[in-house]
């Protein structure tokens, strides 16, 4: 049984810095923390996916700005169940 967790990225430049091992110092100065928690967590891996079908986590983070402090969901929230019924179609 596989028991990796998978985290997906919508932006294909961040991947290729971390699997590829490009000098990002200049960009992005996470990316050398991410490569040394992936060598420490290695049932974590990374995968590219497109933007769109990233949708549901696009909209979330795009629906957060308009909250001025942390929020807390109990239930699924407008922004997303049109996306996730369509996707379920």
């Amino acid at each position: 049984m596989d028991l990796s967790k998978v985290l997906e990225f919508d932006c294909k430049q961040v991947i290729d810095c971390i699997t590829r091992g490009l000098n990002t110092n200049f960009m992005f100065g996470a990316i050398h923390n991410c490569k040394v928690s992936l060598r420490i967590y290695q049932n974590f891996k990374i995968s590219f996916i497109t933007r769109q079908a990233n949708s549901i986590a696009h909209s979330l983070a795009k629906t957060s700005l308009s909250y001025a402090s942390l929020h807390v969901h109990d239930h699924m929230t407008s922004c997303i169940e049109t996306i996730i019924i369509n996707e379920m179609s």
